[in-house]
């Protein structure tokens, strides 16, 4: 959404916000046609194989603090890198949040992105028509795979504007322009500007909405979320942050347990109508999910990177499981005609096999919440509570 308002024919800083881990910057490369580059975590290029991999792909290390302050000295030549590319009227993505997150709000911009744009113009004597463009990067579902996704690109930002204010003060010059980016980003994705109430937008939104559609139309949640405001109590705040606790503790997810709470689970006529594609996903895909899976439940803690993982590991391992099993029937001496159609039919059994991690997910959801009923009988009936006051404020949000 947004594409047009790109500037043609000049230099551009993409500014997107960053709750996703790299898919973000792949889905804004993605939807433009801008010859790009990125700023990425120097972490990530820790041996030379990843180092020439991740350049291959336009990615520049940005070292920070926590790398030693003789490292973040090295920014100066990277930074003067990304002069040259804008200066070949390329594009640079830089997350300003410096981190990823994966709540739904723009936290503060660090400044590291004002300074390559006031350098890069000051190299060229304020006439090198760079745009600063805010970017926001909507998911359903951050750590979902194949879940609805829209990139909002917003107004674009002359830096030529700022020099006047630049030449009089450049600390003053930097905080303006990260003000009016983080300004345009809200505009570009779901922002909640008081963090203690954020909670409750989450639960109300993302959490127990029947339909998540809203989530990728920014304008529509801002008008929710101002619903929200109108209708909580100081009471719904508390619930929903105690809910959000609770569930974490005891590594329950909320998602679907609201969905197994609410009745919002596939119905037996679905099951039935879909059980083949269901049966041939799990015959050829669940070998090739059990890694993926246990790097996701076992070994990423940081859960910014599941869906990533998840898209990274089934490009390669879903595809060579569909071709491992059709090498075996070729070699059992099955029809080319079969394979070829056993292969398309496996396409189509891909949607199967997501129906069945969801499946999967709700009864795991549902064995947890009853041994917390029969276990901690406290905390289960203190999340019921909570669960129930917000269903209650949902009914409000979506019905006025």
């Amino acid at each position: 959404m947004g594409r047009e308002k790109i500037p043609k024919n000049t230099p551009v800083m993409f500014i997107p916000n960053h709750q996703n881990s790299f898919m973000d910057a792949l889905l804004v490369v993605s939807t433009n046609w801008k010859y790009t580059f990125f700023l990425t975590r120097a972490q990530a290029f820790s041996t030379a194989f990843m180092r020439w991999f991740l350049e291959n792909l336009n990615m520049l290390p940005v070292y920070r603090v926590r790398d030693g302050m003789s490292s973040v000295t090295k920014n100066n030549a990277i930074f003067e890198r990304c002069i040259r590319m804008l200066e070949k009227k390329y594009a640079v993505l830089v997350f300003a949040e410096a981190n990823h997150n994966l709540n739904r709000r723009i936290r503060p911009l660090s400044k590291g992105f004002t300074r390559i744009a006031f350098d890069a113009e000051l190299a060229n004597d304020w006439n090198l028509n760079l745009h600063v463009v805010p970017v926001g990067v909507n998911y359903t579902r951050h750590r979902e795979s194949r879940n609805d996704v829209t990139v909002v690109y917003g107004d674009p930002i002359p830096m030529k504007q700022y020099q006047e204010v630049y030449t009089e003060d450049e600390r003053k010059a930097a905080n303006v322009l990260k003000n009016d980016v983080a300004k345009v980003m809200k505009t570009c994705t779901m922002h909640v500007q008081n963090a203690q109430q954020y909670f409750a937008h989450r639960v109300i939104l993302d959490v127990i909405a029947d339909d998540r559609g809203h989530l990728v139309q920014p304008e529509k949640t801002r008008e929710l979320g101002e619903k929200i405001d109108s209708l909580a109590t100081e009471e719904d705040y508390l619930a929903a942050e105690k809910l959000i606790e609770l569930s974490e503790k005891e590594d329950i997810d909320l998602s679907y347990l609201a969905a197994w709470t609410t009745g919002q689970i596939t119905p037996l006529w679905k099951k039935i109508l879909l059980s083949p594609f269901i049966i041939l996903g799990y015959l050829n895909f669940r070998l090739a999910y059990i890694p993926i899976e246990k790097l996701v439940t076992h070994t990423i803690k940081d859960h910014a990177f599941d869906a990533s993982i998840k898209f990274l590991l089934s490009v390669f391992l879903f595809p060579t499981s569909m071709l491992v099993i059709a090498g075996l029937l070729w070699l059992i001496g099955v029809d080319a005609m079969w394979i070829w159609g056993y292969l398309a039919n496996s396409f189509i059994s891909l949607y199967g096999f997501k129906e069945w991690v969801r499946m999967r997910k709700l009864k795991k959801t549902e064995v947890k919440w009853q041994q917390l009923a029969s276990s901690k009988s406290e905390i289960y009936q203190e999340m019921i509570e909570s669960l129930e006051l917000l269903k209650k404020l949902k009914a409000k949000v979506f019905d006025n």
